[in-house]
C-alpha cells in the first residue's frame, strides 16, 4: 500500500521525512547534555537516523519518477 501524499505530493512527503532529523539530533544533544544514560533511546535514535535518510532517498527518487509509475 502506498500513502496518497507519495503519489500526489512527493516533494511534501520528501520534506516531511527529513524534517524529524533535526528533531532526533536535538533529542540525542539534550540528553548528553544532562548527562543521561540511556543506550537503548540512543540506539534507536541511531536507527531512526537510518530509517529517515532511506526514506529521504526513496522520497528523492520518487519525485523524479512519474506519479502513475509505482
Amino acid at each position: 500500500m502506498v500513502s496518497s501524499e507519495l503519489v500526489e505530493d512527493p516533494q511534501t512527503a520528501n520534506y516531511d521525512v527529513k524534517d524529524i532529523d533535526p528533531e532526533i539530533t536535538n533529542c540525542e544533544k539534550e540528553l548528553f547534555d544532562a548527562k543521561v544514560q540511556a543506550s537503548r533511546l540512543l540506539a534507536r535514535n541511531r536507527l531512526m537516523h537510518y530509517y529517515i535518510a532511506m526514506g529521504f532517498q526513496i522520497t528523492s527518487i520518487l519525485q523524479l519518477e512519474k506519479p502513475n509509475d509505482y
